[in-house]
């Protein structure tokens, strides 16, 4: 399988950063999701939602990754949520043990509505 690239954006919706991941995310790549997340910590962003419907397989490395930019949202204040995790993703997720490690919101709207 080849390694398609990971595109990563951001847009706004409110005071909600919306992070919008694309590809796979694996040990090539997870730290450039790391800085894109701390930098937009370090901006002052206070609620950041990373949506993962595009997402289409993460490995270890990308779970440290989260877990390192969550720590560092609480130490900042502020919050980073995920969204949209396709059902193989969120099997990962459950496999690793880390559903309760992270706030996973169904859908996009599901989560902006939470933080509204």
């Amino acid at each position: 399988m080849a390694n398609s690239p990971l595109r990563i954006g951001h847009s706004h919706s409110g005071q909600v950063c919306i992070v919008s991941l694309d590809g796979r995310i694996d040990s090539t790549n997870s730290s450039e999701v790391l800085t894109q997340l701390n930098d937009l910590l370090a901006s002052g962003e206070k609620h950041i939602l990373v949506d993962f419907s595009a997402v289409l397989y993460l490995t270890s490395a990308a779970f440290r990754v989260l877990l390192v930019a969550t720590d560092e949202a609480q130490r900042r204040a502020a919050s980073i949520a995920l969204c949209s995790l396709a059902e193989r993703v969120r099997e990962l997720f459950e496999m690793g043990g880390l559903l309760e490690a992270f706030t996973i919101h169904g859908s996009r709207e599901e989560a902006l509505a939470q933080f509204g």
